[in-house]
């Protein structure tokens, strides 16, 4: 006889239906919302603590080790949550070998610790890198307890260990700091929050590995598993080819800058924007053989994301100036400009990642990784040929690329499923014009405190009061489906009859 935990142990899927949609993509929010806030407040206080050379060592040690984290992943947690079955001896199988990359590119990250740091021109993070190699091994331990929480939808816990992990790391960082830790806050603070992460992944999901191993079963994966990794990997390549290039060319303190106008600039739009494509990959990959409900889920997903992140890309690039001097002070004035072009770049990422879910979900993740070699030759010579001209030049160049790339990979993506890129955009038409108006009246209003002698904090909070205000008015009175989806998801529309 089965007990009772070998079944719940060796049960991997759940049902998918609008209701329990609603509420995993509530809870994801509820986790990207107390995150973010956790975070700007965390790199506010260090900001004011820590030099901007201190943020750029860390962020080379940073660099260094997300690349190596996605290694060890290998794919597997995105073949976890995508295959159609998967048992106890095939999961029991990946974990093991998460485990054996972990260890290996741990160790090969703290014993190559100097030589990396020396080719990101970065020497002074060696020490850093060495410490974060640890995150290959705690990271790798916890990669597929993560993964079977998003397949079976359980978001509520996924969120409870994600706001565990911010809210730890910032109080590790912040006390440290205080403490005159210097940049080891910051290092410490992330080691911190990891750890918690992991142990939570464990406690909520009652999987277990035990000696059952398959070797022969990963034959079975090893394809899509590849592409899955070559995809992660060029994408996280990507996203950190800038800041390798800044820290080599323009140096440890630019990079520091940089990476401050970067986590500034995503903090509003990941709230909704990896809620919303953390649960499409998930609830997509049960529809993958349904494409009228991913033509459907789509356009409601990206209508969500565009509902946020269109107006709070555009406050935020015309209240820059304001936003940094009064959150972080003069001293990071030239983050400004960075700010001001990566943020509408941001919403233009934020929108793709909805048919890169579509992609993922309907197992053709070999398309993303070609599209994404082009992503990282473009946007690499773009970002070089940028940085001739400083970090403004660096997040024109990356603007530039993404700008020229994004509709062509949407477009592919858009045709697995029967979709034209026109049709998918239409939807966008209410927010994109609302926005629009909302970022002038936000700038006039500024403007015209500034006139009247108004400083910084007035003109700050004034045009983001008239922004929201004219935003929320404008949107209620046209009232596209993405406002009641995303009342739905926050539980104040129909509450649960999603």
């Amino acid at each position: 006889m089965t007990s009772t935990r070998d079944s719940t142990r060796d049960s991997f899927d759940a049902a998918v239906d609008a209701v329990g949609v609603a509420r995993a993509s509530r809870h994801t929010l509820l986790a990207q919302v107390a995150t973010q806030v956790s975070r700007l407040v965390v790199n506010v206080i260090l900001a004011r603590l820590l030099t901007p050379n201190d943020f750029g060592v860390v962020a080379a040690g940073v660099v260094v080790m997300v690349i190596a984290w996605q290694i060890t992943d290998l794919g597997t947690s995105a073949v976890i949550i995508q295959r159609e079955a998967i048992d106890h001896a095939l999961v029991c199988t990946l974990f093991y070998v998460n485990l054996v990359f972990g260890v290996a590119l741990g160790g090969a990250m703290f014993l190559l610790g100097h030589p990396i740091a020396v080719l990101l021109g970065q020497p002074h993070a060696a020490s850093a890198i060495q410490a974060l190699a640890s995150i290959c091994l705690i990271g790798a331990v916890g990669n597929m307890h993560h993964a079977l929480l998003r397949r079976t939808l359980r978001f509520g816990q996924l969120a409870v260990v994600n706001i565990g992990n911010a809210v730890v790391s910032g109080v590790v960082g912040v006390g440290l700091a205080v403490a005159g830790w210097g940049l080891w806050a910051l290092v410490v603070g992330i080691i911190a929050g990891t750890t918690v992460s992991t142990l939570g992944a464990w406690y909520f999901h009652p999987w277990r590995p035990s000696a059952q191993l398959d070797l022969g079963r990963l034959r079975t994966v090893a394809r899509p598993s590849v592409h899955y990794f070559y995809t992660s990997a060029l994408a996280i390549g990507f996203n950190q080819l800038d800041k390798v290039i800044v820290s080599r060319m323009l140096g440890g303190g630019a990079l520091g800058t940089y990476s401050l106008a970067q986590r500034t600039v995503t903090a509003p739009i990941n709230t909704v924007s990896e809620a919303v494509s953390t649960v499409s990959f998930s609830v997509f990959a049960r529809d993958q053989n349904d494409p009228a409900a991913l033509r459907a889920g789509a356009t409601r997903a990206v209508g969500v994301v565009a509902l946020v992140v269109m107006p709070a890309t555009i406050g935020l690039a015309v209240l820059a100036h304001q936003a940094v001097v009064v959150v972080y002070g003069p001293r990071w004035e030239p983050a400004i400009p960075v700010i001001q072009v990566l943020a509408p770049l941001a919403a233009l990422q934020a929108m793709s990642n909805v048919p890169r879910s579509v992609m993922y979900a309907m197992g053709r993740s070999d398309w993303l990784y070609r599209w994404g070699i082009s992503y990282c030759a473009v946007g690499g010579l773009a970002i070089v040929v940028g940085a001739q001209w400083g970090l403004v030049g660096v997040s024109i160049g990356l603007a530039v690329a993404v700008g020229l790339l994004a509709p062509f990979e949407m477009r592919m993506a858009l045709g697995l499923i029967d979709m034209r890129l026109s049709t998918f955009l239409r939807s966008l038409v209410p927010q994109a014009v609302i926005s629009a108006l909302m970022g002038v009246v936000t700038w006039l209003v500024a403007e015209g405190c500034e006139h009247l002698g108004s400083g910084p904090v007035t003109q700050l909070l004034a045009g983001t009061a008239a922004g929201v205000v004219v935003y929320g008015v404008l949107m209620s009175r046209v009232r596209p489906p993405a406002v009641d989806d995303a009342l739905r998801v926050a539980g104040r529309f129909g509450g649960d009859r999603a």
